[in-house]
């Protein structure tokens, strides 16, 4: 199984579902709430900030899609435009409540793969040129390489256990499933 998250670019899903058929694809949650709050006016966002979050930290989807649609209802007619696109992505934005409520946060959101990318233009830029296109991927993949060796040394707090329970409760087998997750 993969489970993708994407910023939401336009298009990205189609892409997505195009090449990995079989996939769960999910906005980014924290793209999604900072384009909500983009959008509406300065004395309506601690309001509309604070019922956004209960919508995405509910504790199951039923309960998200619930709240979801009493605020999209409450707010519809100030900021009809806004709405009407929340609507639309409705049908993945929950995506990640169908995971065990303890790996949810770790996956809901593509800022770790954003940090990655800040950090490495942050390497880079500090060389100014390299002597050829060779030495640049080498330089790339061995930032990379380190990168990667740093994340695997963090222990990610009971995912073995929370992944068992999500092959379990979706009947996956060894034959039948990838353990991977792309962000």
């Amino acid at each position: 199984m993969h489970f993708i998250v994407s910023d939401g670019l336009s298009g990205m899903k189609n892409v997505i579902t195009e090449i990995y058929p079989h996939a769960k694809y999910q906005p980014c949650v924290v793209h999604v709430m900072r384009n909500i709050l983009a959008k509406v006016r300065v004395q309506h966002r601690n309001i509309i900030a604070t019922e956004i979050k209960e919508v995405f930290h509910a504790k199951d989807k039923q309960e998200a899609e619930q709240l979801f649609m009493k605020f999209t209802q409450k707010w519809k007619n100030i900021y009809p435009n806004l709405m009407n696109n929340l609507l639309t992505i409705r049908e993945n934005i929950f995506t990640y409540m169908e995971l065990p409520e303890g790996i949810r946060s770790m996956v809901y959101t593509n800022n770790a793969l954003e940090r990655l990318f800040k950090e490495l233009k942050r390497r880079l830029k500090t060389m100014e040129m390299c002597q050829s296109e060779a030495s640049a991927e080498k330089y790339l993949y061995l930032l990379l390489r380190y990168q990667n060796e740093k994340f695997l040394k963090r222990k990610l707090k009971n995912w073995e256990y929370y992944f068992q329970l999500y092959r379990e409760q979706h009947s996956y087998t060894k034959e039948n499933i990838h353990s991977e997750v792309i962000l």
